[in-house]
């Protein structure tokens, strides 16, 4: 007859309890960080990637540079299997220092990213002014992109005096004009003398006259 085989003792009682709320705290934790590090904000001034690109440089490379405070932003997955969400801001514009033709509303959509290994600006807080400095979304109009490398941060007095040396003379949003109503020329024929637009008339007072002579002379005999 075979022996039987030797039973692992589970712990029971308060340890067993402790043990199994331990292993549940950690795996619960491990998911709460996972999904933080792809849903929490960038901070203050966001994750600027490292780069020793000046601001003159990343000025103009940005299709617009424009101080803007962030009003509210939403998430969503990135789509076509990339790890990540987008992020997209609502940005109330303050001044635009490049690309007043592109920047032509008080509030405008600002896109970034957040990955797990990306350079990326991640969420930007709300309540938060910051200098941007982005390019347009080439698959959606008036829609804008900032890149962890493209020099967008919080604003602070030197960051904008460094854009203000290169852009002295920023302006606030305008609005563009709508197109200008287009006539078409007529062609008018050219106006009838009076002599010839009277002459019908005349003709039929001519013709009057003479009937009531004639019928004068027929009634007198």
């Amino acid at each position: 007859m075979p022996s039987p085989r030797p039973v692992t003792p589970r712990p029971s009682g308060p340890v067993g309890v402790l043990a199994t709320l331990l292993v549940a705290v950690l795996l619960g934790s491990a998911l709460l960080l996972g999904l933080g590090a792809l849903l929490a904000p960038a901070g203050a001034t966001g994750e600027k990637c490292d780069s020793d690109t000046t601001v003159s440089s990343q000025a103009r490379q940005a299709a617009a540079v424009f101080t803007g405070s962030v009003v509210s932003s939403s998430a969503e997955r990135r789509s076509g299997g990339q790890r990540g969400v987008d992020l997209t801001h609502q940005v109330a514009v303050d001044l635009v220092y490049k690309g007043t033709s592109r920047i032509t509303d008080i509030e405008v959509e600002v896109m970034t990213t957040r990955s797990s290994g990306g350079c990326d600006l991640g969420r930007l807080q709300d309540g938060t002014t910051y200098v941007f400095f982005v390019s347009a979304d080439p698959d959606t109009e008036g829609v804008f992109v900032a890149a962890g490398d493209s020099g967008t941060a919080a604003s602070d007095a030197a960051l904008l005096r460094e854009v203000e040396d290169i852009f002295p003379n920023p302006k606030p949003p305008v609005a563009a004009e709508p197109p200008s109503a287009e006539f078409e020329r007529l062609e008018l024929d050219e106006p009838t003398p009076l002599t010839r637009a009277l002459a019908p008339g005349a003709a039929l007072v001519l013709i009057g006259t003479l009937g009531l002579v004639l019928a004068r002379r027929l009634g007198r005999h």
